[in-house]
């Protein structure tokens, strides 16, 4: 009774699990011709959990849409980054600020290129540095990145120049608590280390 009982929870199980993997990815018409970027877009990305054997089919559609990350999700699924950083790097000699900021966080992350600090914090700054009228919420979250990599790095005045971007722009209320938490931290590390 008992073995027939657990038989019997594990196959329900199994049928409501592919009942809601099969939720998550719904079935469109990749040549629907009232097809969005932004539906393509969506399906690429729900792809890389939910259907992987979908993933290129969509991801090129996307693409070919103008959805540039679409790269990123072929990148990591193939292990082949190369195409999606080609691309940024493309932008980046255009003068795309957002590619120079995501390449910038491909370094950090150490997604499809070898972990660099130094080079995400080149990047970060150029980005900084362009003139273009950049989001604040943009800016706020570079500065955040900045401080996130010079807090690990152990380089205080730069946490706490780059903190305090964040405590004067974060739009979101926790940004900016962490923002003090390693201002103060910063700060208490500078003292300890003056005396």
């Amino acid at each position: 009774m008992v073995k027939a009982l657990v038989t019997l929870v594990l196959a329900i199980s199994f049928f409501a699990s592919m009942d809601t993997k099969a939720s998550m990815f719904t079935n469109i018409d990749i040549n629907d011709p009232n097809l969005t970027v932004e539906i393509a877009a969506k399906q690429c990305e729900k792809s890389f959990m939910h259907a992987p054997n979908k993933l290129e089919e969509w991801c090129e559609k996307a693409y070919e849409m103008g959805y540039l990350e679409s790269l990123y999700y072929i990148g990591m699924y193939t292990g082949d980054g190369s195409r999606y950083l080609n691309e940024l790097n493309t932008r980046i000699e255009q003068g795309e600020a957002n590619a120079v900021n995501t390449l910038a966080w491909l370094y950090q992350s150490g997604r499809l290129v070898k972990k660099d600090l130094s080079e995400a914090t080149r990047l970060y700054k150029l980005y900084l540095a362009q003139e273009n009228n950049q989001a604040i919420t943009l800016k706020t979250s570079t500065h955040f990145e900045l401080a996130t990599i010079y807090r690990k790095l152990g380089m205080w005045d730069e946490v706490i120049t780059h903190t305090q971007y964040v405590i004067n722009n974060a739009k979101r209320e926790g940004r900016r608590e962490l923002a003090q938490r390693w201002r103060d931290e910063a700060e208490t590390s500078l003292k300890e280390s003056n005396l």
